[in-house]
């Protein structure tokens, strides 16, 4: 790496050496008093600073960090990529709670304002680096690293499913006027101001589509049999006719009165799993499964249960996997 000019002060002068003897000698109390000072200087200096110095040093810095890396060779960016990360989680480690909730919150606003930022072009780019990050990141993997990583993504999404609800569970029976109900994602209070185009009920907003007029509940008026001769113009002349559909064969008869909206199609119940799949447990999921098949009598079920088959036995693979650790479940 090219060498650095130092103003005042090098590696190889006797301020550096004077400078590298006093921070041995220091002892956690010392070094966490110099930190303190330190910041509490940055800070000052940073919050004198107008748009244009605020910038000019952003400039300044971005520009030097780019040389330094562009200097660096693979060994250099991986030593400094290890620091990082040892650093990284040891500073995560030492973190108290709300020091942890402080930082993500901050963490969560500065990402905010720089996607709000962003321009559409700008938006576009990051994408496609993160997709080829991504897929570099997946072809590189091994199959033991590929399991691995399975079994971490389903154990989060489980937790993130069950702490969805945790706070909720038996609410029903100890309501707290002190608890923000509102505020919950999966929670909705207030009017039932949207009204169902099939059945015409009331509905909150945001209610899961088909709910309402399901199993049955809502009959279409009996057709009235077309007048003669119109009745026997009309009539198919062949079994290959009852399966023609604007000029196409199909191949079963179900196929034919699905298209020609005589039978239901499984779409309703599809975009219910779906919804419930984003946010209930397992079990419950199986539950709204096993009454949708006994209730509303899905035309395709075995293609239903393929379609949501890993989010419906997620927790049953898990505890298979750790009651028999050398069974192959894939």
């Amino acid at each position: 790496m090219p060498v650095k000019k130092r103003a005042s002060l090098g590696r190889s002068t006797s301020a550096a050496r004077r400078m590298a003897a006093t921070r041995a000698a220091e002892d956690s109390e010392d070094t966490r008093i110099r930190l303190d000072g330190q910041r509490a200087r940055q800070a000052a200096s940073r919050a004198a600073e107008d748009s244009e110095d605020t910038r000019i040093r952003l400039d300044g810095q971005r520009a030097s960090q780019a040389a330094s890396r562009a200097a660096e060779d693979s060994e250099d960016t991986r030593i400094r990529l290890d620091g990082q990360r040892a650093s990284q989680a040891a500073s995560r480690a030492a973190e108290s709670p709300e020091r942890r909730q402080g930082r993500r919150v901050y963490d969560r606003a500065r990402h905010a304002a720089s996607r709000a930022a962003e321009s559409p072009e700008q938006r576009q780019g990051r994408r496609e680096e993160d997709r080829a990050r991504h897929a570099a990141t997946r072809g590189a993997e091994d199959p033991i690293q590929r399991r691995t990583r399975s079994e971490d993504q389903r154990r989060r999404q489980a937790a993130s499913r069950a702490a969805q609800w945790t706070f909720m569970e038996g609410e029903a029976f100890r309501y707290d006027p002190a608890n923000n109900y509102d505020t919950h994602p999966q929670l909705y209070i207030g009017q039932m101001s949207d009204v169902c185009p099939y059945c015409n009920a009331l509905k909150w907003h945001a209610e899961t589509r088909g709910m309402c007029c399901s199993g049955g509940k809502v009959k279409l008026p009996e057709l009235q049999p077309p007048p003669e001769p119109l009745k026997s113009l009309i009539g198919p002349t062949s079994f290959e006719v009852l399966r023609t559909v604007n000029g196409r064969i199909c191949a079963t008869f179900r196929e034919a009165c699905q298209l020609h909206g005589l039978l239901e199609h499984d779409q309703q119940w599809d975009a219910t799993m779906s919804e419930a799949a984003a946010a209930q447990s397992p079990a419950r999921l199986r539950n709204l499964f096993a009454l949708i098949l006994a209730v509303c009598g899905p035309s395709s079920p075995k293609q239903l249960w393929e379609s949501y088959k890993e989010s419906l036995t997620e927790d049953i693979l898990r505890n298979a996997r750790r009651q028999n650790p050398g069974m192959n479940l894939d």
